[in-house]
Protein backbone atom coordinates (compact mmCIF):
# COMPACT_ATOMS: atom_id res chain seq x y z
CA UNK A 1 0.00 0.00 0.00
CA UNK A 2 1.04 3.59 -0.51
CA UNK A 3 -0.38 6.34 1.66
CA UNK A 4 0.16 9.68 3.30
CA UNK A 5 -0.26 10.53 6.98
CA UNK A 6 -2.10 13.61 8.21
CA UNK A 7 1.30 15.22 8.82
CA UNK A 8 2.35 14.58 5.21
CA UNK A 9 4.68 11.61 5.66
CA UNK A 10 4.56 9.10 2.81
CA UNK A 11 4.20 5.46 3.82
CA UNK A 12 5.03 2.42 1.74
CA UNK A 13 3.34 -0.48 3.56
CA UNK A 14 4.03 -4.16 2.98
CA UNK A 15 2.22 -6.84 5.01
CA UNK A 16 3.23 -10.47 5.53
CA UNK A 17 1.37 -13.32 7.24
CA UNK A 18 3.79 -16.22 6.74
CA UNK A 19 7.49 -16.78 6.12
CA UNK A 20 7.15 -17.95 2.51
CA UNK A 21 5.98 -14.44 1.61
CA UNK A 22 9.47 -13.07 2.29
CA UNK A 23 10.79 -14.80 -0.81
CA UNK A 24 9.67 -14.02 -4.32
CA UNK A 25 10.49 -15.52 -7.68
CA UNK A 26 12.66 -12.54 -8.54
CA UNK A 27 12.10 -10.03 -11.28
CA UNK A 28 10.70 -11.45 -14.50
CA UNK A 29 11.51 -8.31 -16.48
CA UNK A 30 13.64 -8.47 -19.60
CA UNK A 31 15.25 -6.09 -22.05
CA UNK A 32 15.08 -2.38 -21.39
CA UNK A 33 12.79 -2.79 -18.37
CA UNK A 34 15.22 -5.17 -16.70
CA UNK A 35 18.07 -2.78 -17.40
CA UNK A 36 16.20 0.06 -15.70
CA UNK A 37 15.37 -2.14 -12.70
CA UNK A 38 18.95 -3.38 -12.32
CA UNK A 39 20.26 0.18 -12.63
CA UNK A 40 17.87 1.41 -9.90
CA UNK A 41 18.76 -1.50 -7.63
CA UNK A 42 22.48 -0.91 -8.18
CA UNK A 43 22.18 2.78 -7.32
CA UNK A 44 20.34 1.86 -4.13
CA UNK A 45 22.93 -0.80 -3.26
CA UNK A 46 25.77 1.66 -3.79
CA UNK A 47 24.08 4.23 -1.56
CA UNK A 48 23.59 1.61 1.15
CA UNK A 49 27.18 0.33 0.74
CA UNK A 50 26.10 -3.14 -0.36
CA UNK A 51 28.75 -5.02 -2.35
CA UNK A 52 28.09 -4.78 -6.09
CA UNK A 53 28.34 -8.56 -6.56
CA UNK A 54 25.25 -9.25 -4.41
CA UNK A 55 22.27 -9.91 -6.66
CA UNK A 56 19.07 -8.10 -5.69
CA UNK A 57 17.02 -9.47 -8.61
CA UNK A 58 16.65 -12.98 -7.14
CA UNK A 59 14.54 -14.51 -4.36
CA UNK A 60 14.44 -11.40 -2.15
CA UNK A 61 13.77 -9.01 -5.02
CA UNK A 62 10.49 -7.78 -3.52
CA UNK A 63 12.20 -6.55 -0.35
CA UNK A 64 15.03 -4.99 -2.37
CA UNK A 65 12.50 -3.33 -4.65
CA UNK A 66 10.75 -1.73 -1.68
CA UNK A 67 14.09 -0.38 -0.41
CA UNK A 68 14.79 1.02 -3.87
CA UNK A 69 11.44 2.82 -3.79
CA UNK A 70 12.24 4.25 -0.36
CA UNK A 71 15.61 5.42 -1.72
CA UNK A 72 13.88 6.99 -4.72
CA UNK A 73 11.41 8.89 -2.55
CA UNK A 74 13.62 9.87 0.38
CA UNK A 75 17.12 10.33 -1.05
CA UNK A 76 16.55 11.24 -4.69
CA UNK A 77 13.34 13.27 -4.28
CA UNK A 78 13.65 14.44 -0.66
CA UNK A 79 10.17 13.18 0.23
CA UNK A 80 9.58 12.40 3.90
CA UNK A 81 8.91 8.69 3.31
CA UNK A 82 8.96 5.55 5.43
CA UNK A 83 8.84 1.86 4.60
CA UNK A 84 6.58 -0.04 6.99
CA UNK A 85 6.60 -3.83 7.17
CA UNK A 86 3.60 -5.29 8.98
CA UNK A 87 4.25 -8.83 10.18
CA UNK A 88 1.27 -10.80 11.47
CA UNK A 89 1.71 -13.18 14.39
CA UNK A 90 -0.44 -16.21 15.17
CA UNK A 91 -2.27 -16.33 11.87
CA UNK A 92 -3.27 -19.99 12.14
CA UNK A 93 -4.99 -19.97 8.76
CA UNK A 94 -1.66 -19.07 7.11
CA UNK A 95 0.43 -21.14 9.55
CA UNK A 96 2.49 -18.03 10.17
CA UNK A 97 5.06 -17.25 12.85
CA UNK A 98 3.87 -17.14 16.41
CA UNK A 99 6.58 -14.86 17.81
CA UNK A 100 8.35 -11.63 16.96
CA UNK A 101 11.62 -13.53 17.26
CA UNK A 102 10.64 -15.90 14.43
CA UNK A 103 9.95 -12.96 12.12
CA UNK A 104 13.13 -11.16 13.17
CA UNK A 105 15.26 -14.24 12.50
CA UNK A 106 13.75 -14.68 9.02
CA UNK A 107 14.12 -11.00 8.15
CA UNK A 108 17.70 -11.08 9.47
CA UNK A 109 18.47 -13.94 7.09
CA UNK A 110 16.86 -12.05 4.21
CA UNK A 111 18.82 -8.88 4.98
CA UNK A 112 22.09 -10.82 5.27
CA UNK A 113 21.40 -12.41 1.86
CA UNK A 114 20.96 -8.93 0.40
CA UNK A 115 24.19 -7.69 2.01
CA UNK A 116 22.34 -5.34 4.31
CA UNK A 117 23.55 -4.29 7.71
CA UNK A 118 22.67 -1.08 9.47
CA UNK A 119 22.39 1.34 6.56
CA UNK A 120 21.48 4.94 5.83
CA UNK A 121 17.79 4.07 5.30
CA UNK A 122 17.47 1.83 8.38
CA UNK A 123 15.85 4.49 10.53
CA UNK A 124 13.12 4.90 7.91
CA UNK A 125 12.29 1.19 7.80
CA UNK A 126 9.77 0.28 10.48
CA UNK A 127 8.76 -3.23 11.50
CA UNK A 128 5.32 -3.58 13.06
CA UNK A 129 4.17 -6.85 14.61
CA UNK A 130 0.44 -7.46 14.91
CA UNK A 131 -0.80 -10.42 16.91
CA UNK A 132 -4.03 -11.49 15.21
CA UNK A 133 -4.88 -13.69 18.21
CA UNK A 134 -5.51 -10.48 20.12
CA UNK A 135 -7.91 -9.06 17.55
Amino acid sequence: ALGRTASGKVLIVEAKAHLDELASSGTKSAGISRGLIVDSLNKTKKSLRVPANIDWTGPFYQYANRLAHLYLLRKLNRINAYLVFVYFLNDMEMDGPRTVREWQAAVGTLEASLGLKRHRLSRYVIDVFVDVAEL
